[in-house]
């Protein structure tokens, strides 16, 4: 008896990228109500901390690994993690607030290329003559 096997693609940061692209407009506009409340404010413009939550994303929610890339002790990294805590409400050590935060921070990363196109787009055309 043989099994069959599936392929999985692992979800990278591309595809999620694209998948959260094609939400529908009632579920963008509940991220956007996230992304407008005064702690994910607060966490975007403290830059230090969402650069330490994506570190410590991208190695994997190891917290000794993400403290060696950032060059800070273990405890700090700890502190920084529990700040998050209380700041957000999610504890990024769990895996389910962890991709709710790295969804966050894709939708949030998205918005700011978005606005960085409208923003070029809207820019007078000039036009000089040659003469």
């Amino acid at each position: 008896m043989t099994k069959d096997y599936c392929n999985i693609i692992a979800l990278n940061s591309t595809m999620l990228g694209r998948v959260l692209s094609n939400l529908d407009s009632d579920i963008k506009h509940s991220f956007d109500a996230i992304l407008n409340s005064e702690n994910v404010k607060r966490f975007f413009a403290d830059e230090e901390l969402e650069n330490t939550v994506n570190v410590f994303l991208l190695n994997d929610l190891n917290i000794i690994s993400a403290s060696k890339v950032l060059g800070i002790h273990r405890n700090t990294m700890i502190y920084r993690l529990e700040k998050v805590k209380k700041l957000l409400g999610l504890d990024i050590k769990k895996f389910e607030d962890a991709v709710t935060v790295q969804i966050i921070m894709h939708i949030k990363e998205m918005d700011k290329k978005k606005k960085r196109v409208a923003k070029r787009s809207s820019k007078p055309i000039t036009i000089q003559s040659l003469n």
